[in-house]
């Protein structure tokens, strides 16, 4: 029986809705640089020292400055820390009143009819993520244990470990194990390292990092990886 893995940061949720949200509230003067570029910087930038992170060697703080400031900086703006600390403020308050996306729920609701187990993988810290999952409403269908977050399970994706450790966890077998998710340096290289299957949603057309790396599929949006899981039941 297959099993299925969602990310969560760009997965069960549209990420750039709060992002949106919160450059509004604090950027609002600066109207010239494409929101969702900066957004995909400001990705690139946390993924670059997210690493650091996790090893506590650069504080979470430090790491939210610096993804905002040079993602700013590539669009020739220079902010302060003090301007990168209150998005970061109000990011993570608009983060607490994210909604699934519909494509998604009907998926979750589809599997769960099915009897096919769903389980949620993710990184970052225990109590950000878990007030997120909250606000998305999903426990009829992801019960706690059904969640793996990196600051619990004590490593992170892409490391093989984070993968082993929730196969461990769950029983599920790795070739039929899915994870799905928008990242493909934690989601997609992370799985194929781990000898999972895997499904990239690209909805922002991201280029692929990696060629000598594939999914096992890959979905341009929500629409299309719907169809894709109802297809194999």
């Amino acid at each position: 029986m297959k099993a299925f893995f969602f990310d969560l940061d760009d997965t069960l949720y549209d990420q750039l809705q709060p992002f949106q949200a919160a450059y509004n509230s604090i950027f609002s003067t600066i109207t010239n640089i494409p929101i969702l570029q900066l957004f995909k910087k400001s990705r690139e930038y946390s993924d670059k020292v997210f690493a650091q992170t996790e090893s506590g060697e650069m504080p979470l703080e430090k790491m939210h400055q610096y993804r905002m400031i040079h993602a700013f900086k590539d669009f020739g703006y220079t902010i302060t820390t003090e301007e990168a600390d209150a998005f970061q403020k109000e990011y993570k308050d608009q983060q607490y009143k994210v909604s699934l996306i519909p494509e998604m729920r009907n998926i979750l609701q589809h599997l769960s009819a099915m009897g096919i187990p769903v389980y949620i993988t993710t990184n970052g810290p225990s109590s950000h993520q878990r007030l997120k999952i909250e606000s998305l409403a999903i426990s009829e269908w992801l019960p706690s244990n059904h969640i793996f977050i990196s600051s619990e399970v004590g490593y992170a994706k892409p490391h093989k470990e984070f993968f082993d450790y929730v196969i461990e966890k769950t029983n599920a077998p790795h070739a039929h194990s899915f994870m799905v998710g928008d990242s493909f340096e934690n989601d997609i290289t992370g799985a194929h390292h781990a000898g999972w299957n895997s499904i990239w949603i690209n909805t922002k057309n991201r280029t692929k990092p990696n060629e000598t790396i594939h999914p096992t599929y890959e979905t341009n949006s929500y629409q299309q990886l719907e169809k894709l899981i109802k297809s194999f039941y």
